[in-house]
């Protein structure tokens, strides 16, 4: 995409003049300053996203993402953030984009769910991956995207409408380096096919990886549980908990209550849902694919009781309100409805907020004691005891700091 800088230099000479990037179907610029190698490098992760060279700024404000280049780092502004992200590599730029033009392709499409998860195909069965904080979604599906009969849809982000569910045609992005229980072969092939990298994150190219539109039914959720030393297998999922999981993962604006519900509802109930507890990664690419690799229904053997993983995400240490918290680095807000989202950047993780914790997520752009915040809500809700609302705030606390969402500062 060198094209779509040609000149650019020469014409603002001495400034740096900006590159506006248009993506089709899109209301949403990508602005361009000093990063030549941005452009070329979500022309490769975006391959048929339609991106071109805009023209001036219009008169009418565009949602526009703002990335300028400094050497071998970039800042970094979504357009969901008053602050920007600095001192990024070219692959942690190009995620902060490709972030931003996903909510955007969102945002375009009223009423369509947004499942944050992994989504594979395996076996002509769509499978959607997700799960608790650092379950390892990401390495798992794009390692499953590897074996034979197997089609990636997305490592991030699944677009659900009613036709069934969206590749978007993302490469997946990896953390390097990889773990170090993955298997040689794995990692020979991360190594041999990265696209796009720094010393952080890295894009890798999949031969099987599903073309940008393609559609398919959702067959199937699996909630992600790896824990230590575990062997792989299977646990029943209740419909309820799916429905409780697909709610907190959707971020799309999810409109109506009752409609969005009632969308939920129906997905859950026409899903095989499962939990797969793993440990060893190449074990639960071998039991998925003998589970779904043949046949209309999942072949499983051993299936094991339901576990409660939403009390098990939610467990925390409680936080010291006699500390000074404040927002990490990294993290960044956006409003989706009534609620507040925290993308971090590091896990690609998405944190909900209801407007009282977005209120809370507000107060920490400037650093504040745990106590002092409990005191300016306890003025908002004077009706509340003030011991509840410190312990609601101390478990808030516990969980973001958990998540590195919030510092705790010394003063």
């Amino acid at each position: 995409m060198n094209d779509l800088n040609e000149g650019a230099h020469d014409k603002c000479a001495p400034e740096p003049c900006p590159v506006r990037l248009e993506f089709d179907d899109l209301s949403h610029v990508v602005e361009l300053t000093d990063s030549d190698g941005v452009a070329d490098a979500l022309a490769t992760v975006l391959p048929a996203w339609g991106i071109r060279q805009g023209g001036p700024a219009r008169q009418l404000e565009v949602p526009t993402t703002i990335i300028q280049g400094d050497g071998d780092r970039y800042s970094f502004r979504s357009w969901w953030s008053q602050k920007p992200m600095t001192r990024l590599g070219l692959a942690g730029a190009t995620c902060g984009a490709v972030a931003d033009l996903v909510q955007a392709y969102l945002d375009a499409r009223p009423g369509v769910f947004g499942l944050h998860c992994g989504a594979v195909r395996v076996g002509g069965q769509l499978i959607a991956f997700t799960g608790t904080y650092r379950a390892g979604k990401t390495t798992l599906v794009t390692r499953l995207g590897l074996e034979p009969g197997c089609e990636l849809f997305c490592d991030d982000v699944l677009p659900i409408v009613p036709q069934g569910a969206v590749a978007l045609g993302i490469q997946p992005r990896l953390r390097l380096p990889l773990p170090g229980a993955v298997s040689g072969v794995f990692k020979d092939y991360v190594n041999d096919n990265l696209t796009i990298f720094d010393h952080r994150y890295g894009y890798v190219d999949l031969p099987s990886q599903a073309q940008f539109g393609t559609t398919a039914p959702l067959s199937a959720l699996i909630l992600l549980s790896r824990q230590q030393g575990e062997r792989a297998r299977f646990h029943k999922l209740e419909t309820s908990e799916a429905a409780a999981h697909l709610i907190r993962q959707n971020i799309a604006d999810p409109g109506e209550v009752e409609d969005h519900y009632d969308q939920v509802a129906a997905l859950a109930q026409g899903m095989t849902c499962l939990t797969l507890v793993y440990s060893d990664i190449e074990e639960a690419v071998a039991l998925v694919c003998d589970a779904f690799g043949e046949g209309a229904a999942p072949r499983i053997t051993d299936l094991g009781p339901p576990l409660d993983l939403l009390a098990r995400l939610e467990e925390s240490e409680p936080a010291d309100l006699d500390c000074v918290f404040g927002q990490s680095e990294g993290v960044v807000e956006r409003i989706i409805g009534a609620d507040t989202f925290l993308w971090q950047m590091d896990g690609r993780n998405f944190f909900s907020l209801n407007p009282v914790g977005g209120a809370i997520w507000a107060l920490l752009e400037d650093p504040a004691s745990g106590a002092d915040i409990a005191s300016a809500l306890h003025d908002v809700f004077p009706d509340a005891p003030i011991e509840m609302i410190r312990s609601d705030l101390s478990t808030l606390l516990g969980q973001m700091r958990a998540r590195g969402l919030v510092e705790c500062h010394d003063g």
